[in-house]
């Protein structure tokens, strides 16, 4: 949905029940175009969807969310400002429910933008 067009993969790997991701921003995608024109901001739904299709991507897996939990948006995530950024998913797989932990941040780490964790079947 989102992967390869709003974002891209530039690095991933999965280690012990680790993703860590790095990504590319869009910047003139044209979900910007009416969020908000010339103060680009990621909307929050979008940057759980991102989450989502890296986790398809890596494990190879179609992803349904179940459940949400905790979830907060620390900082706005403008790519303009911050067109990389880190996305570290800490996952296990439970009675067939995939567990997952989300953190994305600035790629030196200075700002954490939005901190998560879900439930997929």
């Amino acid at each position: 949905m989102l992967i390869n067009d709003f974002f891209t993969i530039s690095e991933a790997n999965n280690v012990e029940g680790t993703i860590e991701a790095k990504i590319q921003l869009n910047a003139s995608h044209k979900i910007f175009e009416g969020h908000f024109p010339g103060n680009p901001v990621t909307p929050g739904v979008v940057q759980v969807q991102i989450v989502k299709e890296i986790l398809e991507n890596v494990l190879d897996r179609t992803c349904i969310l179940k459940e949400m939990g905790r979830c907060k948006f620390m900082a706005i995530l403008n790519p303009n400002e911050n067109g990389e950024i880190n996305i570290v998913l800490k996952h296990h797989t439970e009675d067939g429910i995939l567990k997952t932990s989300a953190q994305g941040t600035s790629i030196d780490k200075s700002t954490t933008f939005f901190k998560f964790t879900a439930k997929y079947a």
